[in-house]
């Protein structure tokens, strides 16, 4: 999901995936927040003015990873911003993979089947995440800072987090011949036995980190 904030807070959330749409809105009813808006669709569909823009600031999270033309992704959300407007993108990185002590092969298993689908079905460039910060400048924002960041959580919970993310991609993982819905049931069954077998702990993906402003002159 990418996100827009504007003057005096106010949060404006775009997702292409309307059950994730959904999903957030219940969280903010529950919340009880008055600020936010959530819109199901194309971010570059999203005219600035018609949601209450320009804004602040965008923040993106495991969403420029999906784009298969970063550069039109990040012009287009540079558009949403005010001169002098921020960019934030923490976006996972295909190596490293997650980790865990000790090691488990399934962990990177997962990971590069993960990416391969994106990559190959989903139809971005290889290496896309890398190369944010070229694909940011070359869309007339000014790179501020380069940074990665990880994660490290309970087996308990990691293991079965990493299961359940590859769940969520059989169908389509299947449907596009990346793998065998065998081979993914028997990975899943791999990363949730290791619950009870003695790791002491799992990361999450490993992040990159960008901070990006948009020049206050064209």
């Amino acid at each position: 999901m990418a996100e827009v904030v504007g003057p005096a807070g106010r949060v404006v959330g775009v997702d292409f995936s309307e059950p994730t749409i959904q999903r957030a809105r219940s969280v903010v009813a529950a919340l009880g927040l008055g600020n936010v808006e959530l819109f199901a669709g194309d971010i570059h569909e999203l005219d600035a003015a018609a949601v209450g823009g320009p804004f602040d600031l965008a923040y993106t999270r495991l969403f420029l990873m999906h784009q298969p033309d970063p550069v039109r992704t990040l012009s287009h959300i540079a558009s949403l911003l005010r001169p002098g407007g921020w960019v934030v993108a923490q976006e996972a990185l295909r190596s490293p993979p997650p980790q865990s002590h000790p090691h488990l092969d399934a962990l990177s298993a997962y990971w590069d089947l993960m990416y391969d689908l994106l990559e190959r079905a989903g139809g971005v460039p290889r290496h896309a995440v890398d190369g944010l910060a070229g694909s940011a400048r070359a869309a007339g924002l000014d790179v501020v800072a380069v940074d990665g960041s990880f994660g490290i959580i309970a087996p308990e919970l990691g293991f079965d987090l990493h299961a359940a993310t590859l769940l969520a991609a059989r169908e389509r993982a299947v449907a596009s011949g990346i793998a065998a819905g065998q081979q993914i049931d028997d990975l899943a069954s791999d990363l949730r036995a290791a619950k009870g077998g003695g790791y002491e702990w799992v990361s999450t993906p490993f992040f990159l980190d960008l901070t990006l402003r948009k020049p206050l002159t064209a």
